[in-house]
């Protein structure tokens, strides 16, 4: 009874500490439009609001994950909120794009607690409640978009998007308590060290590839910087695989992550969350601009609302029907969704309801999706390296999450918006296609 009473307490802080990470992060979709006006940049631009967090939570991720296993994932939770609380306070007083950028970088830590907490809870929860804790903890990121979206919207539209960063301070900081005081000094430790080299050679291979996309959006694909950029990526990865391979203490195992099931649930991870935020940061342009529907940022909060929730929900319905039916069927399921809730933007004319109907079926498909990884992560992890594992899942989300935002952004810098909404719901389903194509022969890749 006792270690149930701590199991509920620590899910509940977990749970907390996601659903702030994610309220941020959806509090200021609406203000993509209104940011691009104050700052004057182009759409591509504006599209790394999103990838600055994704990029350095792609690269940290790992390394948080390995420190969690060695040193303990307290302390690297701790490290973890208190970066990002600085960073959500320079936010909120960004004087230009340069300074939002940088603070949205250092609120990148805000995602490396994601896989601390999954790998926390798998070792802390009694094994029978293990599957439903993690579909608890899945359902955290919907219930913070849903409050994020409904209490930005309302925030820029009568206050203004800093508003947004500076009311998540005291929030934060009370986090950051309740931390120190609940979470478990204990959990299964290993030994061994950091790969700085690894670090800054798979970030160098990111930062290069999500730069070429960038120029390509604003230059097209004749400038001879994108090509330079995309074979800077290409060298770093290159060079990233041969130190993984060869270093003593590895920020990547590479031996783990190519046995089943981590290439299928990689590639998943990443097809998944790559089409969900390119969808993300075009449904405010979709809902605001006058080739869509024309109507203000507190509208974009009022048709995404509904999304979140079918995010809330499917996260918990996807942990009780892996518990119950296995993996495949719901994996389906979701990939199903996907194609469908990307599909219909072709079907029927865009109207309100046609957006909420897009928002909330996809939203679906991609909590399922992402809840059956995780599962499958933390459930086929080694002793000892459950933090690493579930990071690598999260690092190759975060990528995807990078990558997204930049193709839609520059989709909606080389187009007239209606050309470019066409554009990037035709890669929407290109991409939903692939991920249930996969779902057909999912059950081969599981351990």
């Amino acid at each position: 009874m006792i270690r149930l009473a701590r199991y509920h307490h620590l899910l509940i802080l977990l749970g907390f500490i996601i659903a702030t990470v994610m309220a941020t992060e959806a509090m200021i979709i609406a203000a993509f439009p209104t940011i691009e006006v104050e700052f004057s940049v182009a759409s591509v631009i504006i599209a790394w609001i999103l990838p600055a967090v994704m990029l350095v939570g792609a690269v940290i991720l790992l390394a948080v994950g390995s420190l969690g296993d060695i040193l303990g994932k307290k302390r690297m939770i701790l490290a973890c909120l208190l970066v990002y609380g600085v960073g959500i306070v320079l936010a909120g007083f960004a004087p230009d794009m340069l300074t939002l950028l940088f603070a949205r970088m250092l609120q990148g830590l805000g995602l490396a607690v994601a896989p601390l907490a999954y790998a926390l809870v798998a070792e802390e929860t009694p094994p029978e409640w293990v599957s439903t804790a993690i579909g608890v903890l899945a359902a955290t990121y919907g219930a913070g978009s849903f409050i994020g979206i409904m209490t930005g919207a309302y925030i820029i539209e009568h206050i203004g998007w800093r508003a947004c960063f500076q009311v998540m301070i005291p929030v934060v900081i009370l986090l950051i308590i309740s931390a120190y005081c609940i979470l478990p000094d204990q959990g299964v430790r290993k030994k061994g060290r950091i790969d700085i080299p690894g670090i800054i050679l798979f970030g160098a291979s990111i930062l290069s590839g999500l730069l070429a996309l960038t120029w390509l959006g604003l230059f097209g694909p004749g400038d001879r910087i994108v090509w330079l950029f995309l074979l800077l990526s290409l060298t770093c990865l290159f060079f990233f695989i041969r130190h993984e391979e060869r270093t003593a203490s590895p920020l990547l195992d590479l031996g783990m992550i190519r046995e089943a099931p981590f290439p299928a649930i990689s590639l998943n991870a990443f097809l998944v969350v790559f089409s969900f935020f390119m969808l993300m940061q075009t449904m405010p342009y979709l809902i605001a601009s006058p080739a869509g529907l024309a109507l203000s940022a507190l509208y974009v909060g009022i048709l995404l609302m509904p999304g979140t929730l079918t995010d809330m929900i499917s996260g918990p319905l996807a942990g009780y029907l892996v518990s119950k039916r296995g993996v495949v069927l719901p994996f389906v399921f979701g990939s199903v969704a996907l194609l469908v809730g990307a599909g219909i933007f072709f079907i029927f004319p865009l109207t309100p309801l046609l957006v909420i109907c897009i928002w909330m079926i996809f939203s679906s498909g991609m909590s399922i999706l992402l809840t059956i990884d995780n599962m499958i992560a933390v459930a086929s992890a080694p002793p000892g390296s459950t933090a690493t594992s579930s990071a690598f899942v999260h690092t190759v989300q975060s990528i995807g999450g990078a990558t997204g935002p930049i193709v839609a952004g520059a989709a909606l810098t080389i187009y007239q918006p209606e050309e470019a909404f066409t554009v990037i719901f035709l890669v929407a389903v290109s991409v939903s296609a692939l991920i249930l194509f996969q779902s057909a022969g999912i059950r081969r890749h599981l351990p």
